[in-house]
């Protein structure tokens, strides 16, 4: 039994470990600052919550899109929502390699009732990069997330 795990585990192992076309896949080529959850409205981009923050392209490589994903709590901790608490919001924005850009994500779409505060933010990663010379970074898992919680 255990030389018939080997056998099956040892060639998806080598692939997984061979796929890695260079160390850029390893380190994280953005870095995300000041994500606050606002109320109120927004013209433009909200009508009773989003979400802003900065995102810093730390790459050599133009960034086409993103998708971002990031979880909200109320003031206690749980779940504002009756479905799931994590969002998911694909930006199509490029964003040249070492510039910075503001952006804002509507939380109107998740929203029942107004909150009296604003939501926390915790567990704050891109999922995927696109970018223009048709490459991708990926992080499915959120290796690179912020873990922390912002209001």
């Amino acid at each position: 039994m255990r030389k018939k795990c080997f056998v099956v585990l040892l060639p998806l192992l080598l692939s997984l470990l061979l796929s890695c076309t260079s160390m850029d896949s390893l380190t994280c080529p953005y870095l995300i600052e000041n994500p606050r959850v606002e109320l109120g409205e927004s013209e433009g981009s909200y009508k009773y919550a989003g979400m802003r923050f900065s995102l810093f392209n730390e790459s050599e490589k133009t960034i086409e899109n993103f998708t971002m994903s990031f979880m909200l709590y109320d003031s206690d901790g749980n779940s504002p929502f009756l479905g799931s608490n994590c969002i998911v919001s694909k930006c199509k924005w490029r964003i040249q390699p070492g510039a910075e850009n503001d952006f804002v994500i509507s939380l109107d779409p998740y929203i029942s009732v107004l909150p009296d505060e604003p939501y926390q933010i915790d567990y704050i990663y891109l999922r995927e990069i696109c970018y223009s010379d048709g490459s991708s970074w990926k992080d499915p898992f959120g290796m690179y997330c912020m873990r922390e919680a912002y209001e």
